[in-house]
């Protein structure tokens, strides 16, 4: 099911002065939770630190070089970037692609061990693997949910339920306050297919719908899935998440025709769910403190 339809509503617009690049900047609120959602460019490929009064400005190039072990993605957006705070505490649910890129195995070639057959057969003349200097998870396989950010006195707690969003709510025509997507990362793999990390959010009068899916196709090897998707109505204290992840080798797909297969979005259809998680997420005072 599709919860996630574009609006035609024009949106009030803020641009800041940054000292790189200006960013798009857009804000909602409703009832104890602001969505604050920021849009730029591409992340430069070279460093550009600046100097000021002697002291050093690391720039995200830098940033991201230092935290990672494991070379970018072809595009990364490094200030793509949404928060979900609660007005109340404080504590927000935040998304960016560098703690994605953070839980991307930077050891082990994943695709490699679990594939090996294909593998071997369908890449043996592939340079871009071959010439990877320490071995890692080159299709930048994440499965990063959103970060969870307490603050001073307040925490967030996870625990399991089967409390899932209204779905009668989510299927409603209603007026759409706000609605944005952002990629997070991308890279086609040289060739050999793509990975893909999509934010998007929807903004209603009375809730808020995130969905952060990671797309990944291995050509002639595999495709998956991963979509995680975060509800919170107004009033809530709490959010919830869901997290479906779906795969299959190519050989299960055969029967697809090609347009079918390179379909990012049509692709749910055909794989099957390996993985479904349901948690809760409560804003609660932090007594310890």
């Amino acid at each position: 099911q599709h919860y996630f339809i574009q609006s035609n509503l024009s949106m009030t617009t803020t641009v800041k002065s940054l000292a790189i690049r200006p960013a798009r900047e857009d804000c909602q609120t409703i009832g104890q939770w602001e969505v604050l959602a920021r849009q730029s460019h591409i992340l430069r490929s070279s460093c550009k630190c600046q100097e000021i009064n002697g002291n050093v400005i690391k720039c995200n190039y830098c940033t991201y070089s230092s935290s990672l072990s494991i070379p970018l993605p072809e595009m990364t957006f490094d200030r793509n970037t949404l928060s979900i705070k609660h007005l109340k505490s404080k504590c927000s649910l935040q998304f960016n692609a560098l703690e994605a890129l953070k839980l991307v195995d930077d050891k082990n070639d994943v695709i490699k061990v679990s594939y090996a057959q294909e593998w071997l057969a369908k890449r043996q003349d592939s340079s871009h693997i071959k010439n990877t200097p320490n071995p890692f998870d080159w299709t930048y396989t994440t499965r990063y949910t959103g970060s969870l950010c307490p603050s001073e006195g307040y925490k967030m707690v996870e625990s399991v339920t089967t409390q899932e969003p209204d779905q009668e709510k989510l299927l409603r025509r209603d007026k759409i306050l706000y609605h944005t997507e952002h990629v997070l990362f991308e890279d086609e793999l040289a060739d050999n297919g793509s990975s893909k990390l999509v934010l998007k959010c929807r903004v209603m009068a009375d809730f808020v719908l995130v969905l952060l899916r990671f797309y990944l196709r291995v050509d002639r090897v595999m495709v998956r899935v991963q979509e995680t998707r975060w509800y919170v109505e107004s009033e809530w204290d709490y959010l919830l998440r869901e997290v479906v992840e779906r795969e299959a080798g190519c050989g299960d797909l055969g029967h697809l025709e090609n347009s079918e297969l390179f379909d990012e979005w049509g692709i749910n259809q055909h794989l099957p769910v390996v993985r479904k998680e349901l948690a809760r997420v409560d804003v609660v005072p932090d007594v310890r403190r």
